[in-house]
């Protein structure tokens, strides 16, 4: 469990264990969609029926068969995340700007000839073969907090979850509340209540928080593919790809108590302040497979379908905190040292759900060209699962009552305008914009209406296409909304909505891609 759990413990209930993972890994490990050229980039993602770019093959895999030519092709990537958040009435902006490589893309074409050496119109025309590596999520980001908290300490949240967890022999080493305990920070009540109890000695609270959260990470996958083109009407692929994820994120937050204390009232003295750190990095991989399909009816419509095989991470976690806490001047057991836990290990698996994508291009005199794709996803079908005694079911659950089945729409054109000095070269002009759906159930009780919104992409691009290169740009908006809770905590006593950070989350791509054309 992390200690950013999201909206979890408001929803989903409370956590049984700071070693288990939680539903949101795999909200997380299940979202995709920022990789790819600049040409697929620039039509907001959205080729499925086109097919002719290898990145389309990450869609579609029938798409690759439509190439009559070999090609190459690499792309590099600026993305600027933007979070602006809300934390107790308090507005902090931060920016983060990180570099990648969304695609590397190889096609080998190779055109069946008839008797006559010319290319064959009726039955197999192609077989086509590629390699990409695409970039389908990026994690990249940095959120800044800080507020007057008059309902709690993150002490509580220590307590909390220490209550669930037993006595202090019973605290498993390595654990937050037992780092907690030897830190301080939380007491236990040997001869009374049998609890733990926050070391602040009275129930008012009155603390200033100020608090990062970085994650960093993505998901690639590398994916071999054939394709068949039919008289160059039908068209199949076949995909399969390995699919590697790596996510980090680190929570650091420095928590100072403003209520007033009498210095010379030695029973009164308790903490004066407490640094807090966590992280954790999760690494993993899994093997899957796409089909698709392109139909051509007529030379102006395209039809498409392909289907996702679900993928299953072996995911290997390590993580670990920190807690440095500082007493007020002469209070009893000063204690100002740093208490770090080692990083802590943990191997569990997420398969992910199946996706199925429908597309329908239009080719307009070879002037224009529109795609619409929509994908059909069920994010309630997601699991966890390890191979030890831990059997998730309680987070399970929670997948199949607060995710849901959604669509998503993405709409894309290409204006294709001929070089009048140059009959080799052409300028493409490209636009786009899509609309995921919110994965998150409305029906859930609570729902913040920011998480049921959809959220949007908007896109633009060009390209400069030569008859043995390309270059095309794509500049790409994608906007989110949520929140976090610091610190996940139910005991009427501490909790309360007002303490959550609320966020809206922008992220602007820029991307390069640098084409060859290859003849053999």
């Amino acid at each position: 469990m992390r200690s950013v759990l999201g909206f979890l413990t408001l929803f989903f209930g409370v956590i049984p264990s700071l070693l288990a993972q939680n539903e949101f890994d795999a909200l997380r490990y299940s979202t995709i969609g920022s990789g790819g050229t600049a040409r697929t980039m620039g039509m907001a993602g959205s080729f499925s029926a086109i097919g002719a770019d290898g990145s389309a093959a990450m869609t579609n895999p029938a798409g690759i068969a439509t190439f009559r030519r070999s090609e190459f092709n690499f792309g590099a990537q600026f993305q600027n995340t933007i979070y602006k958040a809300d934390y107790l009435g308090e507005n902090l902006r931060e920016a983060r700007l990180n570099f990648n490589i969304p695609s590397i893309n190889y096609v080998k074409a190779d055109v069946q000839y008839d008797a006559s050496g010319k290319p064959r119109k009726k039955g197999l025309s192609a077989v086509c073969y590629g390699f990409h590596v695409n970039r389908l999520a990026t994690f990249g980001g940095s959120m800044a907090f800080q507020g007057n908290n008059r309902f709690s300490s993150v002490t509580d949240f220590f307590a909390e979850v220490a209550n669930r967890d037993g006595n202090p022999s019973q605290l498993a080493a390595g654990s937050l509340p037992s780092l907690a305990y030897d830190a301080w920070v939380i007491d236990y009540d040997r001869g009374g209540s049998g609890r733990y109890t926050s070391a602040y000695k009275d129930s008012i609270r009155n603390n200033d928080q100020t608090g990062e959260i970085v994650s960093r990470g993505a998901i690639y996958e590398y994916q071999g593919t054939v394709g068949l083109n039919f008289s160059n009407k039908v068209m199949l692929g076949l995909g399969l790809l390995y699919s590697s994820l790596r996510y980090s994120e680190d929570l650091s937050m420095l928590e100072q108590d403003r209520r007033k204390v009498d210095l010379t009232d030695i029973s009164t003295l308790d903490m004066a302040s407490l640094d807090y750190q966590s992280k954790f990095t999760d690494k993993g991989g899994a093997w899957a497979a796409r089909v698709g399909i392109i139909v051509r009816p007529t030379e102006q419509l395209r039809l498409a379908a392909s289907v996702h095989t679900p993928r299953t991470y072996t995911v290997n976690s390590e993580y670990g905190y920190s807690i440095a806490p500082k007493a007020d001047p002469g209070a009893i057991g000063d204690w100002t040292a740093q208490f770090n836990d080692p990083l802590n290990t943990y191997k569990y698996k997420i398969t992910t759900p199946s996706r199925f994508n429908a597309g329908i291009g239009f080719v307009i005199q070879k002037a224009m060209l529109i795609n619409a794709d929509f994908e059909f996803y069920n994010y309630g079908s997601a699991r966890l699962r390890a191979d030890d005694v831990f059997t998730f079911n309680a987070e399970n659950s929670a997948i199949r009552r607060n995710y849901r089945n959604v669509t998503n729409v993405r709409v894309g054109a290409e204006w294709n305008v001929p070089n009048p000095d140059n009959k080799d070269q052409s300028y493409r002009f490209r636009a786009g914009f899509g609309v995921l759906s919110s994965p998150y159930n409305p029906n859930v009780a609570g729902l913040n209406t920011e998480l049921k919104k959809a959220n949007t992409v908007l896109s633009c691009g060009f390209g400069l296409r030569d008859k043995d290169y390309y270059f095309d740009f794509a500049l790409s908006s994608q906007s989110a909304a949520g929140f976090y809770t610091p610190y996940p905590i139910t005991d009427p006593r501490f909790a309360s909505e007002d303490q959550e950070l609320t966020y809206k989350r922008n992220r602007v791509f820029l991307t390069f891609t640098l084409g060859l054309n290859l003849d053999y």
